[in-house]
């Protein structure tokens, strides 16, 4: 959490930079898969993102709605902070593609029988990620965006996430 706040403050103040500030709202189908065994909780993401000539910095939350269990022990992503380099392609036909480097630290909470693991789990790293959007014809400065992201793959734990949402640009 020491590395994202600064990061964090320099999202926010790189704006005056920015050509273009954008917010997203998306449906996560997050994945934790531990020793070939996985958990599917469900969550909300939310994106704040500021632009400049198809490069931007995105700060991205993410919260669990749901939980999943493998053999008993329910995990839950508790909270998700990432921030991401995204490099923007140009919007050809209303399509645009984004490819995002970064940094997340994501904590996961188990909770099981009295003989399991129950626990708070907290994974930083390299986080990368693939969208694809699409403007939404007669609602000018919105998109849908379809993405593809890993928030972290080290020691056989791996957790990735589908999402699909809205973007706003302001």
């Amino acid at each position: 959490m020491e590395k994202i706040l600064p990061l964090l403050f320099l999202c926010a103040s790189s704006q005056c930079f920015a050509d273009t500030v954008y917010i997203g709202v998306d449906y996560v189908l997050p994945e934790i898969t531990i020793a070939s065994e996985d958990a599917k909780p469900k969550a909300t993401a939310l994106r704040l993102g500021v632009s400049n000539n198809n490069m931007a910095f995105e700060a991205q939350y993410l919260a669990a709605n749901d939980t999943d269990n493998i053999y008993s022990i329910e995990f839950d992503i508790e909270k998700s902070a990432a921030l991401f380099f995204v490099m923007q392609s140009d919007v050809v036909n209303g399509f645009g593609l984004d490819v995002s480097l970064g940094y997340a630290i994501t904590d996961v909470v188990t909770a099981g029988p009295e003989m399991t693991i129950s626990d708070n789990f907290q994974y930083k790293g390299f986080a990368w990620g693939l969208a694809l959007h699409q403007d939404i014809p007669y609602i000018d400065n919105t998109q849908i965006r379809l993405g593809y992201q890993s928030l972290y793959n080290k020691d056989d734990i791996k957790i990735t996430a589908i999402s699909l949402g809205f973007t706003y640009q302001f």
